[in-house]
């Protein structure tokens, strides 16, 4: 069967890829989430062309609208459903987000439209992850061509705001139990011959350092916040090098994927001008933590050594901002690990790998809050948030190909 629908799914190159041209055109930035209704749209027709149910549910709830920044919030979030019901016991959910970081100034050419270059598909939004919806509705349209029956009733969430944290998006419809899965595959992750089985959380903090302005002339009597937050800094540098000791028993493919990481200073500032001491300065601070650590315990802890370097001084305040996305994971020997571990393993002729990424991923709030076991495998692909962002369309038939067979394949 699987050598059936590969050849089935090749021979549907073109329309993938020209169903990933159109998803592309459309700048469906996270930030501050623009054109999402427009792609929707889109997306919606495609589902229906293909045999499948739609809803399309727009975020009104306040209480996940409050969660994104304050500028952010004026535009609408839009989720699309979709359904093939055949009448099976068990209900495979697939979900992708459709957003994408803002494109850098790198790319070779215009990252929303297709560049190709042999097999190689270049533009934002390639490889994270608009090729994995196209896989997903490419494998429906594949069984629907072969007049094959899933094993499943079927289900697909296509989501925005994965790229800031996802409340507006997969976690909307996770609080909501707005899915009715027995099984998630969550399409940003794996690739290949791999599977996500687990990633990290993140705990991001914003610090803000006061201290007081005058003159620089004289500014002895006054306390500069940036020196101040260098101080902190200094602390923070020397807790980092200790937690990132802690390492994950998941395997990763770069070996800083594994361990608990801290980033200071993404984004950095203070101060009105250069003559003039700043009375404040801000610094963010990105913690991962790995599914051994407690998310609970990584903020007390960043916490506490700045508290701890405030009260030292004496001179200054801080006021702490933090927010988090926890981490998640599934056992290697879960049924649906098995599953689609054998279908790579007859596809490729080898064992597949189970692996930790090192980003963040929608899969905790599936995981998490509806408590189903998840599991993330997608399009193969390389830089990602970067320039010249790229799967190829091997790629895309892979991850077609093995969706079409899972759909196939029950328990």
């Amino acid at each position: 069967m699987l050598k059936t629908i590969k050849k089935t799914v090749t021979a549907d190159k073109k329309y993938l890829i020209s169903l990933l041209g159109k998803l592309v055109e459309i700048p469906t930035l996270s930030e501050p989430g623009l054109n999402y209704e427009k792609l929707v749209k889109v997306l919606e027709k495609e589902c229906r062309s293909i045999g499948l149910k739609t809803r399309i549910i727009k975020v009104t709830d306040k209480k996940f609208i409050n969660t994104l920044k304050e500028e952010f919030r004026s535009y609408p979030r839009y989720i699309l459903m979709a359904y093939w019901n055949t009448g099976a016991k068990k209900t495979l959910h697939f979900n992708g987000h459709y957003d994408v970081v803002p494109a850098s100034l790198g790319f070779s050419k215009n990252p929303f439209k297709l560049n190709i270059k042999g097999d190689k598909i270049m533009a934002r939004g390639a490889a994270d992850m608009k090729s994995g919806i196209v896989a997903m509705l490419g494998a429906v349209r594949a069984l629907k061509k072969l007049k094959v029956k899933p094993a499943w009733n079927l289900e697909f969430s296509f989501v925005p705001d994965e790229e800031i944290g996802g409340y507006c998006g997969s976690g909307y419809i996770c609080y909501k139990k707005i899915p009715k899965a027995d099984v998630v595959i969550e399409g940003d992750g794996g690739g290949g011959n791999n599977l996500t089985v687990a990633h990290r959380g993140i705990v991001g903090f914003r610090v803000t350092v006061i201290g007081k302005a005058v003159h620089a002339a004289l500014h002895t009597r006054g306390v500069n916040a940036f020196l101040k937050a260098v101080k902190i800094v200094n602390e923070l540098e020397k807790f980092r090098k200790k937690i990132e000791k802690r390492k994950s028993k998941y395997w990763a493919k770069v070996p800083i994927s594994k361990a608990a990481t801290m980033m200071i200073g993404g984004l950095s500032g203070g101060g009105l001008k250069s003559n003039s001491v700043p009375d404040k300065f801000t610094f963010t601070i990105d913690r991962r933590v790995i599914p051994e650590e407690s998310m609970k315990k990584a903020r007390k802890e960043i916490i506490d050594l700045i508290n701890k370097a405030v009260k030292k001084d004496g001179t200054f305040k801080v006021k702490i901002e933090a927010s988090e996305a926890t981490h998640s994971s599934i056992s290697e020997d879960a049924p649906i690990c098995k599953l689609l571990g054998g279908i790579l393993e007859e596809y490729y002729g080898e064992k597949s790998r189970m692996l930790m990424t090192g980003g963040r991923l929608d899969s905790a709030f599936f995981s998490r809050v509806l408590k189903k076991p998840t599991l993330a495998f997608g399009v193969n692909g390389a830089k990602y948030h970067a320039d010249d962002e790229y799967t190829t369309g091997k790629d895309i038939i892979t991850a077609t190909t093995v969706y079409a067979q899972l759909m196939c394949k029950g328990y």
